[in-house]
């Protein structure tokens, strides 16, 4: 129980440590405050930072996923992850905004439709 807890508070400080550099790079970097693509990018990557920590946190306080599932469900998730923070950091001044939201939202649904079966089929 107690490496459970020494466990959690890692990854929250390390998926904290993250959040704070990707909202660095908007803001100060980027000054994505000033672009028209601000709450599409803002509301896709929260959608990415709550997935990521779901899928970590979840195996450490509730359902138990089993570790091969686990591992690819996670790599998934990392790999996607990496694909929204090049779409919102490289193409997010460049993009028009109907275009940049549909872009954002077909990686979402590849998303779901590649880690959706993997965690329902990996649920002990």
């Amino acid at each position: 129980m107690k490496n459970r807890g020494i466990t959690a508070i890692f990854t929250i400080i390390l998926l904290a440590f993250y959040i704070t550099i990707i909202l660095f790079t908007f803001f100060a970097v980027l000054h994505i405050d000033k672009v028209n693509n601000f709450a599409t990018a803002l509301v896709f990557e929260i959608i990415g930072f709550v997935l990521l920590a779901f899928f970590i946190l979840v195996n450490i306080f509730g359902s138990k996923v089993k570790v091969g599932y686990l591992a690819s469900l996670i790599g998934t998730t990392v790999f996607y992850t990496v694909i929204l923070d090049v779409i919102n950091m490289g193409l997010v001044r460049t993009m028009p905004h109907n275009l940049f939201f549909l872009v954002n939202l077909i990686v979402l649904f590849i998303y779901c439709l590649i880690s959706v079966p993997i965690y329902i089929m990996g649920i002990k």
